[in-house]
């Protein structure tokens, strides 16, 4: 027996070393990128919807000749609010900062449409009599009606077009700044009454110039400023004819630009409804942009880039400084290795992945919620009332426990490029959510009483922990991680996986110093496994997160003072407390001293405290807090779960205490440190609630279940508290 312990606690210092090891390795080494080229011009061309499906060598053969010369790659038109309309999607641009227009113009305020349509725009022909329309038809017009057609000159507000956005992003918490890009550049010229939004500020040189008809004409507009921005028609629901007369007009743009030894970036920038929206086309052509895949630091993932990473890119071209109200990152570019018709096919799948993301994940949380939540109210109240059959309910909490992962595992199957995506992956999910439960109650551990529960959290845990060491590529569009449309993150761990992974890795951690023994032995043990717990969820090479670490730490510390009999004193406490702060900012001031272009989020927030924009963030942060508190089903499901918990706990005669002081301490341990870590993560993240529904859901249904079976019973393990209590000091 010893000799096994002995075995599985040098396994664990192993796979603690290896992950710090690959978190840290993953961290300093990267792909090679290619930096744009210094340019005196740059052209940005912003189509509303321009998504990769409309782009072919038949529809539109000057964007597709573009891309397969030069750059290409993905780019969300995520701005202030969830719905971008063009004239967000140019308030956005200009300020490189999420930014948004006012939603309501008054109706006297509204200029007459321009006589000279948009490049690109059909003419427009009133119909002779409207056809009728299905309600679905109906909604997805009025959730679109006003959005697209924001194509004339923009209102004048108080003497200023851009006075009605500027004080609109004054009460929101982004830092944004419209208009920062026209003072950063000499002058700019724009074309189409949109583009005015970027660039319109107060000291701002702005040329306004009509649509040009050949090339020449365009050429003298980009030879009059160094900036000059052009809004085109939109690309949504367009006929190949339409797609085809905008693809001309913008071939008239292009070789103007190229008259001029212009760089010429061409983006979607508008998506008129969220649940309709989609990743969109970004296409990059000037000197030394050749065959390449494009991406931005702002996702620190290939291919996507944000429209707030426009006019950082464009001022850095130009050679110009970026203001520091703009959080939008330079894009560069990576070789492209595969021909452009499979590299659009996997832009494509992304975006199909994205938009079904879109469409699953709110009903996953409801089916989630109301599962989990009907099943422990159940189970509590069987074991209350001390009936039911142990085996039937052991296996209710196992199987409950088990689907947020499966969610997760379903990404291992390319359900995005399936006939029907949305069917794809529930039934992907439902696939793996049989056999994860199969796993976790007919494996060889199901004889003993927390079998299941280690095995789900193992699994739990394992996988996240491999994902955020092999580029994240399980979280991406999966119901409980994130997406680009979203545009919230694109790599390493959201709050929801964090909350998963870290409940899961404390529970397993409690049970590895059962298996440790002694004080020393658990000390080492915490501290090279803790280690590497904070390392995979805050390295910028693995989990980039903020929030997570501060949650970890301190609850390691409690972990650890508990299983081993630690007394906890004022300033172990204080230590306990500062211990989240402390490890997040040795993290992120590690990244920030790294290449401006390597940095993640983490070495970021450095640079805005330094120059005072760090408070936006914060309040940003505990807006979104507050209201995903008072608007989300998790909410709910957090309740329930706490309830269920308390009650457990202040009653001494219930399962889960009887239970807790049978095991002590590390029972006991994993319970405390579970809650320190899910509440203080509630505290310091922006859906601060999900990551209490996250991670209780992981570990309390399988309890309950392993509550009701007290036929098994694991030997409780002679605690080490006496025997460390003399020497742990006060």
């Amino acid at each position: 027996m010893t000799r096994a312990r002995d075995r599985w606690y040098a396994a664990f210092l192993a796979l603690g070393a290896l992950a710090v090891l690959v978190a840290a390795v993953r961290t300093v080494s990267g792909p090679s990128y290619h930096s744009l080229e210094p340019n005196d011009h740059v052209v940005v061309v912003g189509v509303p919807s321009l998504d990769w499906e409309v782009i072919s060598p038949e529809t539109m053969p000057t964007l597709w000749q573009l891309a397969d010369e030069g750059g290409a790659g993905l780019i969300t038109a995520r701005a202030a609010r969830s719905t971008t309309c063009p004239w967000d999607g140019w308030v956005t641009l200009g300020a490189g900062n999420r930014a948004r227009y006012p939603a309501t113009i008054p109706e006297d305020e509204l200029p007459p449409e321009p006589d000279d349509p948009l490049p690109g725009e059909p003419v427009q022909v009133p119909p002779e009599e409207p056809e009728p329309q299905s309600p679905e038809e109906e909604r997805a017009e009025q959730a679109t009606e006003g959005c697209l057609g924001q194509r004339g000159a923009v209102p004048t507000v108080e003497g200023s077009q851009l006075a009605p956005a500027i004080v609109e992003n004054e009460q929101l918490r982004f830092g944004a700044v419209p208009g920062a890009l026209g003072t950063a550049v000499q002058c700019s010229t724009v074309v189409g009454g949109s583009p005015i939004l970027a660039v319109g500020a107060e000291d701002a040189d702005v040329r306004v110039a009509d649509r040009g008809h050949t090339a020449a004409d365009w050429s003298a507009r980009v030879a009059d400023c160094p900036l000059t921005l052009v809004a085109t028609s939109h690309a949504l629901n367009r006929t190949p004819e339409e797609l085809l007369a905008l693809d001309a007009a913008i071939a008239e743009i292009v070789a103007g630009a190229r008259e001029q030894g212009a760089t010429v970036i061409i983006a979607g920038i508008a998506q008129p409804e969220y649940k309709r929206a989609k990743l969109h086309a970004l296409i990059a052509s000037g000197p030394g942009i050749e065959q390449q895949v494009l991406s931005a630091p702002s996702t620190s993932r290939a291919p996507f880039s944000q429209l707030i990473d426009i006019a950082p890119t464009a001022l850095a071209v130009l050679g110009e400084d970026t203001p520091s109200s703009m959080v939008g990152q330079v894009m560069r570019g990576e070789d492209r290795d595969l021909p452009l018709e499979e590299q659009v096919a996997t832009f494509h799948a992304e975006s199909v992945a994205a938009s079904t993301h879109v469409w699953m994940s709110g009903r996953f949380f409801t089916f989630m919620t109301w599962l989990s939540a009907l099943v422990v109210v159940a189970l509590a109240g069987l074991l209350w009332r001390g009936r039911g059959i142990a085996a039937w309910m052991r296996a209710a909490g196992t199987v409950v426990a088990s689907l947020p992962v499966s969610s997760l595992l379903a990404n291992l199957y390319p359900w995005e490029r399936a006939g029907r995506p949305s069917v794809a992956i529930i039934v992907c999910i439902a696939s793996c959510w049989v056999l994860l439960s199969a796993l976790c109650l007919l494996g060889p551990w199901r004889r003993h009483r927390s079998g299941p529960l280690l095995a789900a959290c193992t699994v739990t845990f394992g996988t996240l922990a491999l994902d955020v060491l092999t580029g994240s590529h399980l979280q991406l569009n999966s119901p409980l991680g994130y997406n680009g449309i979203v545009a919230g993150r694109f790599t390493g761990f959201g709050n929801i996986t964090f909350a998963m992974y870290a409940a899961a890795g404390l529970v397993l951690l409690a049970a590895a110093c059962r298996v440790a023994g002694t004080r020393r032995r658990m000390t080492i043990l915490v501290g090279v496994t803790g280690l590497a717990l904070i390392a995979m969820d805050g390295a910028p090479g693995a989990g980039a997160d903020f929030g997570g670490v501060i949650a970890l730490a301190p609850a390691l510390l409690l972990l650890w003072m508990i299983a081993t009999g630690t007394r906890l004193s004022r300033v172990r406490l204080l230590i306990v407390m500062l211990s989240g702060a402390a490890a997040v900012m040795a993290i992120a001031v590690a990244d920030y001293l790294r290449p401006a272009a390597d940095r993640t989020h983490l070495g970021r927030f450095v640079d805005q405290i330094l120059d005072g924009t760090a408070i936006t963030v914060i309040e940003r942060k505990l807006q979104a807090n507050i209201r995903v508190l008072t608007g989300s089903v998790l909410t709910l499901l957090a309740a329930v779960l706490l309830a269920v918990v308390v009650w457990q706990f202040l009653d001494r005669s219930s399962p889960g205490w009887r239970f807790v002081r049978t095991h002590h301490p590390y029972a006991q341990a994993a319970v405390v440190a579970v809650l320190v870590m899910a509440f203080v993560g509630f505290a310091v993240n922006d859906s601060g609630v999900a990551v209490i529904a996250a991670a209780l859901v992981v570990v309390v249904p399988a309890a309950l279940g392993m509550l009701a079976d007290s036929t098994r019973d694991d030997a409780p393990e002679p605690t080490v508290a006496g025997s460390v209590r003399g020497d742990a000091g006060t």
